[in-house]
């Protein structure tokens, strides 16, 4: 791995683990996200693929921009402080189920979303977080890694 890239990743347990990785990548490209929401409606055209056009006003994307990047930083310290630490596993992974509960309300209530490629993305990333978030939770909680 390169020396420079590794003194940025989070530190995970004693014993290995990439949980805090992925939540670094994920709050990463999740910045990138939101910063482009404050240029374009593009992304978000594409994951509300069924809505009007008047529904996705350039307001509503710089506001789910906003949120997003909240979420970001949730999970940027969760990324670095997760370990042994319950209320910020927590907090991460609440931020997740929001997020798959919003984008399941937009696709099989509001009919706002489909299911393509615009809304893979945020489903399989919620999802895919929440189940390993939940199959490892004792795992990191219990670590110490003030070794």
């Amino acid at each position: 791995m390169f020396i420079g890239l590794q003194s940025i990743l989070p530190v995970s347990t004693p014993n290995g683990g990439y949980l805090p990785h992925w939540l670094f990548f994920i709050s990463v490209v999740s910045i990138f996200n939101s910063v482009q929401a404050y240029f374009s409606t593009d992304l978000s055209k594409k994951v509300y693929s069924n809505a009007s056009p008047s529904e996705i006003s350039p307001l509503g994307v710089r506001t789910f921009g906003t949120w997003t990047f909240i979420t970001s930083i949730v999970r940027l310290y969760g990324s670095w402080y997760l370990v042994g630490n319950k209320q910020i596993f927590e907090l991460c992974f609440w931020s997740f189920f929001v997020a798959f509960t919003h984008f399941n309300l937009e696709w099989l209530v509001y009919k706002n979303c489909k299911f393509d490629k615009g809304l893979a993305g945020p489903f399989l990333v919620s999802t895919i977080s929440m189940i390993w978030m939940l199959s490892q939770k004792d795992f990191y909680l219990s670590a110490d890694i003030s070794l």
